[in-house]
């Protein structure tokens, strides 16, 4: 909510006009009603009054459904659509200045795959959550609680009837979608698993066709790519059997509508007029109901995506920079490794080993071993990519903690 709070005003404008462009169609059920009661089958009315009356209620939804409504659902798009492009693109920001801060350490036990994927696939979820969670949930909500009221207003028993199928859709609800959280997690990380595997293999394209091992590869990545094709169907399935459920309630309602309210046309106990009115409104009431149950599955999808986005984000620095960390000044260039030891997993098995050496400023210094001996690490300890296990390096005799980092590798570069 962070992200979100820059742009509340152009997201309450989002909803306001949203809430407007939603409650003009609830008028049509009226509308049916009252030319289908008093127009169409009222005898009190001269047949001219009634044409005349029939011609202004048809022009008029025209020009509201024709020169209205229209401008009110561009708007109300584009706004949904800039504000929702306008947080994620402060979202990746905020990422990828969080990457910049991480040390070496973390990206030598991260694969770039699973780092790019959630910079760019689960932020990209998220715009769900701004788009479905901030605005079409609450216009759909309201819209639901606007047509209950009028339905109401019609007559209360049929209104009772029509809301009979709602704790379904709670219930169901409650039932699939925190399990769906879960899968949708699942799929995530192994999109992230099969990306960060594939980026491996590409920059490495030229190591794979030197040693011929194309046979070996493409096992490999049918391994990674059915982990993930696993993971997809059983989101897929679970997702399945909740739109299964939600459609047959869904079709169940209409039902139960029409043929009670006929059964009091029968009777007379309500008018035509008010049987095609309620009609009319079960469409306008469970449309957004279905969309909330739709929108249920794409918030859980994107909440997922969050929780991995913003478990990134939390990742904790190694490196980070002392409060009272002062600028490195007139630096001659000393350099002291104090009996450094060093291992780029905490507890284990140590790069370097109790390293004392001393660097006077000119001198020159080769490292001479095989790979993986520890060299680049050992450089890689001056400018702060990692910090010693234990022991210590000073510049001109200041322990290179205590300098600022930005100071420290400015020196360096």
């Amino acid at each position: 909510m962070a992200f979100v709070k820059p742009y509340q005003k152009q997201i309450l404008l989002t909803v306001f006009v949203g809430i407007i462009k939603f409650s003009i169609p609830l008028g049509l059920p009226l509308l049916y009603k009252y030319i289908i009661d008093h127009i169409l089958t009222g005898n009190t009315m001269p047949m001219a009054e009634k044409s005349k009356q029939l011609a202004y209620l048809i022009g008029a939804g025209v020009f509201i459904f024709l020169i209205v409504k229209p401008p009110l659902e561009y708007v109300r798009q584009y706004l949904a659509q800039w504000s929702a492009s306008k947080i994620l693109f402060d979202v990746r920001n905020r990422l990828f200045d969080h990457v910049q801060k991480l040390s070496l350490r973390f990206y030598s036990n991260t694969k770039t795959g699973e780092v790019i994927s959630r910079i760019i696939n689960d932020v990209e979820q998220t715009k769900d959550f701004v788009v479905t969670g901030l605005m079409n949930l609450w216009l759909d909500m309201i819209t639901i609680f606007i047509a209950i009221a009028i339905m109401w207003t019609i007559d209360p028993k049929l209104t009772l009837v029509a809301i009979i199928p709602l704790p379904f859709y709670a219930l169901a609800v409650k039932f699939f979608y925190g399990r769906l959280r879960g899968l949708t997690r699942e799929r995530s990380a192994a999109l992230a698993e099969l990306q960060g595997h594939l980026t491996e293999r590409v920059n490495g394209m030229a190591v794979i066709r030197s040693f011929a091992l194309e046979p070996h590869e493409n096992k490999a990545f049918k391994h990674q790519n059915d982990g993930f094709l696993k993971a997809a169907l059983r989101q897929t399935n679970w997702n399945a059997r909740t739109y299964v459920v939600v459609s047959t309630i869904t079709d169940f309602a209409p039902i139960l509508i029409f043929g009670t309210a006929a059964f009091f046309v029968l009777n007379n106990q309500v008018t035509l007029g008010t049987m095609v009115a309620f009609i009319g409104y079960i469409d306008r009431l469970y449309a957004p109901l279905g969309r909330l149950v739709n929108s249920s599955t794409t918030l859980t999808q994107s909440i997922a995506s969050m929780d991995r986005m913003f478990e990134f984000l939390d990742e904790p620095y190694d490196i980070t920079e002392k409060p009272n960390a002062r600028e490195p000044k007139d630096v001659r260039g000393n350099v002291q490794f104090e009996n450094i030891s060093f291992a780029y997993e905490e507890g284990g098995e140590l790069a370097i080993d109790r390293l004392t050496l001393d660097v006077q400023a000119g001198e020159r210094i080769a490292f001479v071993g095989m790979s993986g001996g520890g060299k680049s690490t050992l450089v890689s300890l001056i400018p702060r990519f990692y910090d010693v296990s234990a022991g210590r390096i000073t510049l001109d005799d200041v322990d290179i903690r205590d300098l600022k980092l930005r100071g420290l590798r400015d020196q360096i570069g």
